[in-house]
């Protein structure tokens, strides 16, 4: 039985899941500034990966997130309000794997019970995971690369101006790349990143950043 009879796989921001409260004026299609919807003369926009949420495919997004910051600071209130509740994927996902050719860590963002994997977790979560600390066998993959060193000592410098915390942080692994640049399928990536005797995630995707 469709739990969904009434609604399209790609309305993103009605209610979808009846776990996932969207308040009604969170229901607005989410229209970055200055875009006036489609124009109907031209076929509309598709990703190259219609079962992720287009806020969040590296071909679709139009948030921008300097990652540095607590989502809800990050994203404008408005973007936020209409986004963070949304669910991520077409179907119904409770968990997710987040890699990156950016920096060495992956994270898993589950869904808690009765409810699924929204927009707002996956932003929250990748925040909260380069807050972390850089241990001492981290800082050794990056021991001889003098270049990626000093890119790391820059924006570690530059961050601890403002935070006054002088431990390295995996935010800093990012250098001047801090936007989110959305997330991706690289299947050949996904093989060569995968640990050896690990369980594999069905959904697992790219993170990409770029420069403010």
């Amino acid at each position: 039985m469709n739990p969904y009879p009434n609604r399209q796989p790609t309305d993103w921001y009605g209610q979808y899941n009846p776990h996932v409260y969207v308040p009604s004026y969170y229901n607005q299609p989410y229209q970055p500034t200055g875009w006036l919807g489609f124009n109907f003369d031209r076929p509309a926009p598709k990703s190259k990966w219609p079962s992720l949420n287009p806020v969040l495919a590296s071909d679709m997004t139009y948030v921008r997130y300097d990652i540095r910051k607590p989502a809800r600071e990050g994203i404008t209130l408005v973007t936020w309000q209409q986004i963070s509740h949304v669910p991520a994927f077409v179907a119904p996902t409770y968990e997710m794997l987040i890699i990156s050719k950016a920096f060495p860590w992956s994270i898993v963002i589950r869904a808690p019970a009765g409810s699924v994997v929204t927009c707002g977790a996956i932003f929250d979560g990748l925040h909260e995971m380069l807050q972390k600390y850089i241990e001492d066998s981290e800082w050794a993959i990056v021991a001889l690369d003098k270049t990626r060193r000093e890119a790391i000592e820059k924006a570690a410098k530059l961050r601890q101006e403002k935070d006054k915390d002088k431990r390295l942080k995996r935010i800093d692994w990012l250098g001047d790349t801090p936007m989110f640049k959305g997330l991706e399928k690289d299947e050949e990536f996904e093989k060569k990143r995968h640990l050896p005797g690990s369980a594999n995630v069905a959904e697992t995707w790219v993170v990409r950043f770029g420069k403010p």
